[in-house]
């Protein structure tokens, strides 16, 4: 359903492109409309809809979309200017810049995260591998940090004590 000068009915916010399972690309794709990826990519992604990473998906690379959805693999920098929703079968390592996060349990996080208004652009002071102020890792499931207090000895020092 093409129109005779070639060009696409389908207004571009429904445009769908598709990477199927078992595909392969590596490079720079763009796409006007929504990108779901079921294969492998590497490379930068330039997506003015959603795109969606499935499960049986593996990507590296930079990510630049409205809304991204990651229910596969990915390694790599985010900069969604809406949403970052990440699946509970996800496994994601490396940077997300977006107006809002939502990870589900189950989902395997290395991540650096900026949330909120205006964080799609680094401050000029910070670069990559800058260490930030009162960062917290924690696993999915953990629940709310705990400080330890200044004399208290580590769970495994504790132990060794009342074993002697």
């Amino acid at each position: 359903m093409w129109k005779k000068n070639g060009t696409s009915p389908i207004p571009h916010e429904k445009a769908l492109s598709l990477l199927g399972e078992g595909s392969e690309v590596k490079g720079e794709f763009r796409t006007p409309g929504a990108l779901r990826i079921e294969g492998r990519f590497e490379g930068t992604l330039r997506v003015e809809g959603r795109l969606v990473i499935a499960s049986t998906a593996e990507v590296k690379g930079t990510i630049h979309a409205s809304q991204v959805l990651i229910g596969g693999l990915f390694q790599g920098d985010v900069f969604a200017e809406e949403l970052v929703e990440i699946a509970s079968t996800a496994t994601v390592r490396g940077e997300i810049r977006t107006r809002k996060l939502e990870a589900h349990s189950g989902s395997q996080l290395e991540l650096r995260c900026y949330v909120g208004e205006g964080v799609l652009q680094a401050p000029p002071s910070m670069e990559k591998g800058d260490k930030l102020p009162n960062r917290v890792s924690l696993p999915l499931e953990a629940g709310p940090p705990q400080k330890a207090a200044k004399d208290q000895k580590p769970a495994e020092e504790k132990a060794s004590k009342r074993l002697h």
